[in-house]
C-alpha cells in the first residue's frame, strides 16, 4: 500500500464528504453562489489530480485491470451524450462528468482498493456527528413550529426551512434525502452498539441519536424513507437471524423460513412504531407551548389546539399517489424515443424535453426524473441504462453471495453493513434522484459502501 497516496485520498474523502453535507443544508444555499462554486470546483480539480496521479501509478505497477470496465463505459456514454446534445449546454455536463469520475474512480475505488480502514471509520463519524447536530436543530423547529420559505434565483424550489406543509424540512434542502441518510446513521449506530467497543457515554449518545434520527424520519413525511427503513429492517433481521445459534444447524429451508418470519415480524413492529410515533409527536408543539404559558387556562386551550399539528401532507391528498412521478417517468420515455441510444444529455435532458417533447410534464416544467432508471434513461439513453445496470446487477449478485455464504458474523461485519447502506440508498433512488448524474451525500455513501463489496476481503 502506498501510504502517501492512501492518506491523500483519505483526507480528500473527508473534505468532499463535508462539502456534500453542507450542500444538503438549506442555509448553505443562501450563501453567494460563488462560495459553492469555489468550494466544489477546487474539490473537483484536486480530485481529478489525485485520480490522474493514481492512474499513472497504476499503469507503472501494471494494475490497470483494477478499474471497473462498466464504470469506464458509463463515463464514456455520458461523454458521447454530452457531445451529441452539445447545443443544450456544455458547462453542466463538464461538471457532471467531473463528479461522476470522482465518485467512480476515487470514492468507489478507494473502498475497493483499501477496504474498511481508518479513513472509512472517520467518514462514518463525520456523518453521524453532522447528522446529530442537523437533526437536533431540525427537531427544535418542529417543536416551535418554525418555518419559512426563501426564494433563490438559481433554484427551482425556494429554500424551505423548518415545519412547512405538515412535514419537517428542518434545515435540509430536501427532507427525503435527509431522512434516508438518517436511516443510514441509525444503522451505523446499530453497528457500533453491537460491536460493543465503545464507552458507556458513547453508547448513551448512540441510543439518543438513533431516537432522534427515527423521529426525523417520521416527521419528514418521507414515504421514500419509510419504505427504505422497513426494507432495511427486513434485510438486516433476515440475514442476522439466519446465523442464529438456534437455527444455524438446521437445514437451509427451515433456517431461511425462520429468518423470513422473524423479518416480517420485525418490519411490522417497525411499522407499528412509526404509526405510534406519528400519533404521539403531534402533542410536542402543544406541550412546548404549554411550558411557556403563564396561566392554566391558556395551557388548556393550547392542548385543545393539538389538532393544528398534523402530519397529513396536503400535496398527497390530490389522489395522485406518485406525486406526479408517473408523469415525469412518462416524460423520460418520450425523451428516449427521440434519442434512444444516448438520451437527451446528462445535465440538460430537461432542456432537451422542452425542445423535443414540449407536450410532456418535463417539457413544460423543470422537474427532474425522480427515479434512477428513468434518470439514466433520460440522461444517457439505452446505452447508459444497459451499461450501468449490468454493473448494478453484478453488484447485487456479489452482495447476495456474500450475505448468504459469508462465514463471518454478519451483525459485526463492516462489509455487511456497507451492503445494507448501499441497498438503502439504491432503494431510495427509485423515488428520488441518487447514485449517478447527481452529487449528493447519499451518492457518496453509496459509492463508498459498494466499493467495499468489491474489496478482496469481500470475496467468497
Amino acid at each position: 500500500m502506498n501510504s502517501t497516496m492512501f492518506n491523500i485520498k483519505g483526507v480528500f474523502l473527508i473534505y468532499f464528504e463535508i462539502l456534500l453535507i453542507l450542500r444538503a443544508v438549506g442555509p448553505y444555499l443562501l450563501l453567494p453562489h460563488i462560495v459553492d462554486t469555489v468550494f466544489f470546483w477546487s474539490a473537483g480539480f484536486v480530485g481529478l489530480l489525485i485520480i490522474f496521479i493514481d492512474f499513472i501509478i497504476t499503469i507503472k505497477d501494471k494494475k490497470i485491470k483494477k478499474y471497473d470496465i462498466y464504470l469506464i463505459l458509463f463515463v464514456l456514454v455520458m461523454f458521447i451524450s454530452s457531445i451529441v446534445n452539445i447545443k443544450y449546454g456544455i458547462f453542466g455536463n463538464i461538471k457532471l462528468l467531473m463528479w461522476q469520475v470522482i465518485f467512480f474512480f476515487l470514492v468507489f475505488q478507494f473502498a475497493k482498493d483499501y477496504g474498511y480502514n481508518r479513513w472509512f471509520k472517520i467518514t462514518e463519524k463525520v456523518l453521524v456527528l453532522s447528522w446529530f447536530v442537523i437533526i437536533l436543530i431540525s427537531l427544535s423547529m418542529f417543536i416551535t413550529k418554525y418555518g419559512l420559505k426563501i426564494p433563490i434565483q438559481y433554484k427551482y424550489y425556494p429554500v424551505r426551512i423548518g415545519w412547512l406543509g405538515n412535514r419537517l424540512f428542518g434545515i435540509f434542502t430536501d427532507p427525503n434525502f435527509g431522512a434516508v441518510t438518517s436511516i443510514i446513521v441509525i444503522f451505523i449506530g446499530v453497528k457500533d452498539l453491537i460491536k460493543n467497543n465503545s464507552s458507556k457515554m458513547f453508547k448513551i449518545f448512540t441510543y439518543f441519536n438513533i431516537l432522534l434520527q427515527f423521529l426525523f424520519v417520521v416527521l419528514s413525511g418521507s414515504r421514500t424513507a419509510e419504505i427504505t427503513l422497513l426494507t432495511l429492517v427486513f434485510l438486516f433481521i433476515f440475514f442476522v437471524a439466519s446465523q442464529s445459534k438456534k437455527v444455524i444447524d438446521s437445514d437451509k429451508f427451515k433456517r431461511y423460513l425462520f429468518s423470513f418470519c422473524l423479518s416480517v415480524i420485525a418490519s411490522v413492529i417497525c411499522l407499528g412504531a412509526i404509526f405510534i410515533t406519528e400519533k404521539a409527536v403531534v402533542y410536542l408543539p402543544a406541550a412546548y407551548s404549554n411550558v411557556k404559558k403563564e396561566t392554566p387556562k391558556k395551557a388548556e386551550k393550547e392542548i385543545k389546539g393539538k389538532e393544528e399539528t398534523s402530519l397529513v401532507r396536503p400535496d398527497t391528498e390530490s389522489g395522485d399517489v406518485s406525486n406526479r412521478r408517473f408523469q415525469l417517468w412518462s416524460s423520460t420515455i418520450e425523451i428516449a424515443k427521440k434519442s434512444p441510444l444516448v438520451g437527451g444529455s446528462p445535465a440538460y435532458y430537461i432542456q432537451f424535453a422542452h425542445d423535443k417533447v414540449p407536450y410532456t410534464l418535463m417539457g413544460q416544467d423543470n422537474l427532474t426524473a425522480h427515479n434512477l432508471i428513468f434518470l439514466v434513461l433520460a440522461g444517457t439513453g439505452g446505452l447508459g441504462v444497459f451499461v450501468f445496470f449490468v454493473f448494478l446487477v453484478k453488484s447485487i449478485v456479489k452482495a447476495m453471495i456474500y450475505c448468504f455464504n459469508s462465514s463471518t458474523i454478519l451483525k459485526k461485519d463492516s462489509i455487511f453493513y456497507s451492503i445494507i447502506f448501499s441497498a438503502g440508498i439504491c432503494l431510495s433512488s427509485l423515488f428520488i434522484t441518487e447514485l449517478v448524474l447527481v452529487s449528493t451525500i447519499g451518492t457518496f455513501i453509496f459509492w463508498l459502501s459498494i466499493g467495499l463489496i468489491y474489496n478482496k476481503k469481500a470475496e467468497i
